[in-house]
């Protein structure tokens, strides 16, 4: 077969969040690019990640909100009987909206700088795509994203679903199992919880990336009122039952045998990235533990000096803003090569829109250890309890936050927490952490009454307190 050959300044593999930013990094000034993709054009964010599990929990919040307005004393002649055949349509619709965007974007690169197929390193400035289109090139780009990791178990199910499926229903199940207490997992599994299906998350004590135990016990409780989250349990066994869905045997956490019946079955326990098949290591690409492809933090260099990586091929955080501003890094720097620029840092925040939030910003309680140990540094950690009356005339109270701060300098450097507006409140930390205010600093500082918010300033008053025993 005839090899067709193309020759580029800068070639970024992968057309997601990030690839498409680092393509729009590297052409703005004119430099000669490619781009390569092997997947269903538009972003895993758009397609099955934040945007319809977002547009999956506005839907269930604002049923839920109706069931509940008798709190507020608001009652109807009768039950009110919900519907919600059509919620994956109507998903759908506003999914097809926000990625007929990228799709446009695609279809404006001209097609001999847009290829489809997979890419296969030959060396640093070579690659092979399907075998017939081979690319030199000076730079480039890793961007392939990740996805849905389904263990050995799960795959002998028949139509076992991940996000990539889900989504693509014509209607919700009537009942679910969720394999997952990741992000995506937790999420999914209260939107459909507050719609009416029937629901049952298996996941590990520890949720998501949590880490400090007093923010773990709360965020159990709490989410475990609200839909049916098994912790620790222990699978012995899944069968299909033909068309009828799935057997579900386990121990739960306290040793006893239990059995479910569900309608499908949806693996979210992880994410895994997208590098198989590229021959990336054969060519001085180096990986870690996880397949993640390592870089330069600062400048998103891999360890082969021109080819550059962004989003969630490189690492665990599947966020489409980081994977935005990675791409438009790292772009950047393919096309300046080899004039880098390093990167700004930015303080962590990570956040799951569950019910109530779970978030974190800067370092989590056990990176805060590893800093201690590190650096000499101590700190102290400061809880505080949202269940005065000011969140209760809020409903909402019950949740939990613990700030991380360093005795040597007063400053914020972590913080975990599972409270009602909880994006709110880690987004306004790391912003502090940003700035390098100190607890001193935010303990004299009011926030608006019945704001979220006023927790930053208490558990900075419970911290000046604790650093003036000292």
């Amino acid at each position: 077969m005839d090899v067709r050959k193309v020759e580029c300044q800068t070639l970024v593999i992968g057309a997601g969040t990030a690839g498409i930013e680092a393509y729009k990094s590297a052409v703005k000034d004119g430099l000669d690019c490619v781009i390569v993709d092997s997947g269903p054009l538009g972003t895993t964010a758009q397609r099955s990640g934040e945007l319809p599990v977002s547009l999956l929990m506005s839907a269930g919040q604002s049923l839920h909100a109706i069931e509940n307005l008798e709190d507020c004393g608001i009652t109807f002649p009768s039950k009110v009987q919900a519907d919600t055949s059509n919620v994956m349509v109507s998903l759908r619709a506003v999914r097809a909206r926000a990625t007929s965007e990228v799709l446009s974007f695609m279809y404006r690169i001209p097609e001999n700088k847009r290829i489809r197929g997979k890419a296969k390193f030959i060396d640093s400035h070579t690659v092979v795509v399907d075998d017939c289109i081979e690319i030199s090139f000076n730079t480039a780009v890793i961007a392939t994203g990740s996805s849905p990791l389904v263990t050995y178990e799960q795959s002998r199910l028949k139509n076992i679903l991940t996000t990539n499926e889900f989504f693509e229903l014509e209607k919700l199940p009537k009942s679910v199992a969720v394999f997952g207490s990741s992000k995506i997992g937790l999420e999914l599994g209260q939107a459909l919880a507050y719609l009416g299906v029937d629901v049952a998350v298996f996941g590990q004590r520890k949720l998501w990336a949590l880490t400090d135990d007093s923010i773990l016990t709360v965020a159990h409780q709490m989410l475990s009122s609200r839909f049916n989250l098994y912790i620790d349990t222990f699978i012995t066994s899944m069968e299909d039952e033909d068309d009828n869905g799935y057997a579900i045997y386990y121990i739960d956490d306290r040793g006893y045998e239990n059995y479910l019946h569900m309608q499908s079955v949806v693996a979210a326990t992880d994410r895994i990235p997208n590098v198989g098949g590229m021959n990336l290591q054969n060519i001085g690409v180096k990986l870690d533990r996880t397949g993640c492809i390592n870089v330069d933090p600062e400048t998103l260099q891999t360890t082969v000096d021109n080819i550059f990586a962004a989003g969630d091929v490189c690492h665990a955080e599947h966020l489409s803003s980081i994977a935005m501003a990675e791409g438009r890094d790292a772009g950047l720097n393919a096309a300046t090569f080899p004039n880098l620029t390093k990167r700004r840092s930015q303080v962590r925040v990570d956040i799951v829109f569950t019910d109530p939030v779970l978030a974190i910003a800067g370092k989590t309680l056990n990176e805060m250890r590893d800093y201690a140990r590190v650096t000499g540094d101590t700190f102290i950690t400061t809880e505080v309890r949202l269940s005065q009356g000011h969140y209760r005339g809020l409903r909402a109270d019950g949740g939990i936050l613990s700030i991380y701060t360093s005795v040597k300098n007063h400053k914020i450097l972590g913080a975990e927490l599972c409270a009602f507006k909880g994006d709110k409140i880690a987004q306004l930390l790391a912003l502090a952490m940003e700035n390098e205010l100190t607890v001193d600093t935010l303990a004299q500082y009011y926030f608006f009454n019945l704001s979220a918010e006023t927790v930053i300033t208490q558990a900075a008053k419970e911290a000046v307190k604790r650093l003036n025993k000292k």
